[in-house]
């Protein structure tokens, strides 16, 4: 394992990951319920509008792995070229610690991990959620197109 390496911690029904930093030490994005859940969120009650945050924190990926498995996983190497180690920990120094907005499909610990070794933010799991949701209303919607086609079709011959 090497300094800016992307970790995938398998949790089941998600993957959390986290940026490998040296000594075992990790960097990733968690909320008051554990890695990458959603619960510190909270309404403005002038604008209703939804907020959810996240705090950047250091830890060993044993802890973080919490008996998970995991893996080195830097998909995006083909698509985007790794930043330089020394750019990366200053980012981990200038990081560590902070509250950041947190969202599921729009800066999750995917998002995170990826600036960090890109300088991109990026997440497959977000774009597959979206991709499935798509699909599935599209399939959901042609499904309805084909009953009300068959619907007009099966009442126009009744009244005939």
């Amino acid at each position: 394992m090497e300094i800016g390496d992307m970790i995938e911690i398998n949790r089941g029904t998600y993957k959390h990951w986290a940026l490998y930093i040296g000594h075992g030490d990790v960097i990733h994005v968690v909320t008051p319920d554990g890695p990458s859940r959603v619960a510190f969120c909270s309404v403005s009650s002038s604008s209703g509008s939804l907020s959810c945050k996240g705090t950047i924190t250091i830890e060993m990926l044993k802890d973080v792995a919490a008996g998970n498995t995991y893996k080195i996983n830097n998909y995006l190497d083909d698509e985007f070229k790794p930043r330089p180690t020394d750019v990366i920990m200053g980012e981990v120094d200038k990081m560590r610690g902070r509250t950041i907005k947190y969202g599921l499909l729009g800066n999750n610990c995917e998002h995170f991990v990826t600036f960090l070794r890109y300088g991109k933010s990026k997440s497959q799991q977000a774009d597959d959620f979206m991709k499935d949701l798509l699909t599935g209303t599209a399939g959901l919607l042609g499904v309805l197109a084909a009953v009300t086609v068959s619907t007009a079709a099966a009442a126009s011959t009744l009244s005939k």
